[in-house]
């Protein structure tokens, strides 16, 4: 995966402060997420504000960057939380590498919906949900406004099942579980969903014949089927079409092809629901 490269204004802070955050930034680019300073003249266009709660005229500045309806998302440091904006993502100083590191993560997930952490695969363990960045992803989608949208994820990895429901509620999409194709097809019976993200090996039923079988029933037929498969064969990919699938997605599932799938198939208010959180 291509780490996605963030652009960061910086408002106040003393030129030591500063040298400090230029610093880290640079031992860090190898991570998952890269992060470059702005030039001053140029943070309007930046992605992520860096603001110093404690001077009043930084504030201000960041304040009014993009205008009275906009305001940039932004990692808020202070000696004590501020008060303001509780919703937003705070560290305390002094800087440190792991106090900017882990509040500049959290604002991607926050506003950009960007987890690269989430990575989903058939073996995954239990200890990777104690990740920082996935149970921040986690709280998140708890709290992120709902869409309106339906999934049901059908697969008999806890993991993976753990994880398709933060990536999908990330963009407000609300979500159903079910390991076998069996519980699946009572679901999809009794609940309405707007896209079904499916298995190909299931205990009992396979995926294949589960797809079929939604494709016989005629309330169904429009219901988007994603596949998902960790198998990458052309066999397999003719069988999914034969069955009736919509799309293919191959394990482990990346943000950025979950992602092209939601534009794909939901809502505008959906697939762009990372970049209007951006600005929100």
């Amino acid at each position: 995966m291509t780490a996605r490269t963030f652009r960061l204004a910086l408002f106040g802070f003393s030129e030591t402060e500063q040298r400090v955050m230029a610093s880290v930034l640079r031992l860090a680019a190898g991570r998952g997420r890269q992060y470059l300073l702005a030039e001053p003249t140029d943070r309007h266009h930046a992605d992520i504000a860096i603001v110093d709660m404690d001077q009043q005229r930084a504030v201000r500045d960041w304040r009014n960057c993009l205008g009275a309806d906009e305001r940039m998302p932004a990692l808020q440091v202070a000696a004590e939380p501020p008060s303001m904006d509780t919703e937003g993502v705070c560290i305390r100083r002094p800087i440190t590498v792991k106090r900017l590191l882990d509040g500049l993560d959290g604002v991607t997930i926050r506003s950009f919906r960007y987890v690269p952490e989430l990575t989903i695969q058939d073996d995954n363990d239990g200890a990777a949900f104690s990740d920082g960045a996935i149970a921040e992803a986690d709280r998140t989608a708890r709290t992120t406004l709902s869409s309106g949208m339906r999934a049901l994820v059908v697969d008999d990895s806890p993991p993976v099942r753990k994880l398709m429901s933060i990536k999908l509620g990330l963009f407000g999409i609300e979500v159903d579980l079910a390991e076998t194709g069996e519980e699946a097809l009572l679901l999809v019976r009794d609940q309405h969903y707007d896209i079904v993200f499916l298995d190909l090996t299931l205990p009992g039923i396979d995926g294949y014949s589960v797809c079929k079988s939604i494709r016989r029933t005629r309330e169904l037929r429009d219901l988007q089927v994603v596949m998902l498969t960790a198998r990458g064969s052309r066999i397999d990919r003719i069988r999914g079409t034969m069955a009736g699938c919509s799309a293919y997605l191959t394990k482990p599932v990346e943000q950025e092809s979950l992602h092209a799938i939601l534009k794909q198939f939901l809502s505008e208010d959906v697939a762009n629901a990372d970049q209007q959180g951006a600005r929100g």
